[in-house]
């Protein structure tokens, strides 16, 4: 229908704390990814508040939305068809729940609300990394996110979905108590008597990570045991790690890996390159048809 004019796509990848969107641009080639932009939203605030932020945020990146599609990937529970919020008890989004973000959105930006397209983050983030990353040739992947919250998700040949592991049972909770940030700040409570905020700051602070080591080697031991309770269930030939919580690997993976090896599984773990733009990625190639995304050998 748009054949006269370059579509643009806007993606995005909304968490309880932030806001990551790009443009992407269409050229006779394929899709470029002209522009990104991040900001922090306490996602605790009002209603108008965090719609006015990413609004503002979609401004910077899309002077003219007539013939751009928006793909935002948001956290479950959501309803992703009609575009409204379910999210309850997990202290964040705590106005948005049951709000049409969809008609909100479509209102606020003048554009037809059959513009405007939701995809869960988790099944985002992995269809961005199966389809670009280093987890592109395998047939079953298991994606984890481990970041405020966890997110996971699975490729079972063709089909990717939300795993939604995160409310699994696991020791005497559930998986997301002993695999996000949380779990962290809670040790760091515990064990060391001090607040802090999340797993950057333990990094970016040399005396507190040297208190923090035996955090790190007990959230390694968490996570094999979570993932080989994954291994009893699904066929998994590959792992790909996301999240905030994946860049500091180096601190607890190896663990992780020889753990597997113990068990005598072999199965390659990866961490994703592209850290917060898997999800921008995967949300934006439902409307890359045939065309491929360009530029890719450039990215950082």
């Amino acid at each position: 229908i748009q054949s006269m004019h370059n579509r643009s796509i806007l993606s995005a990848d909304i968490g309880g704390s932030h806001i990551t969107a790009a443009a992407f641009v269409e050229r006779p080639e394929g899709y470029a990814m002209e522009s990104i932009a991040t900001k922090s939203i306490d996602s605790r605030q009002s209603k108008d508040f965090i719609l006015k932020q990413w609004v503002s945020v979609f401004n910077e990146l899309v002077s003219d939305f007539s013939h751009c599609c928006i793909v935002l990937a948001m956290p479950a529970p959501f309803d992703y068809v009609n575009g409204i919020c379910q999210i309850v008890d997990q202290g964040k989004f705590i106005h948005l729940l049951g709000v049409d973000i969809k008609k909100e959105l479509s209102e606020r930006l003048g554009i037809s609300t059959t513009q405007i397209h939701f995809v869960n983050d988790a099944k985002a983030f992995l269809m961005g990394e199966s389809k670009f990353g280093k987890v592109s040739g395998f047939e079953n992947i298991l994606g984890l996110t481990l970041g405020t919250g966890l997110g996971s998700s699975r490729k079972n040949g063709e089909q990717i979905f939300d795993a939604e592991l995160w409310s699994s049972k696991f020791k005497d909770s559930i998986a997301e108590d002993y695999l996000g940030t949380g779990w962290f700040i809670a040790w760091c409570k515990e064990n060391l008597s001090l607040e802090v905020k999340g797993v950057k700051e333990i990094i970016d602070n040399p005396e507190l990570l040297q208190m923090a080591m035996p955090a790190f080697s007990t959230f390694s031991k968490n996570l094999a045991e979570f993932i080989l309770m994954r291994f009893e269930e699904i066929p998994i030939d590959a792992i790909v790690l996301g999240g905030s919580i994946s860049r500091s690997h180096a601190l607890f993976l190896e663990e992780t890996i020889s753990i597997f090896n113990q068990h005598y599984i072999h199965t390659p773990v990866f961490v994703s390159d592209f850290g917060d733009k898997s999800a921008l990625f995967g949300a934006a190639s439902q409307f890359f048809g045939q065309k491929v995304l360009l530029g890719l050998d450039q990215e950082s």
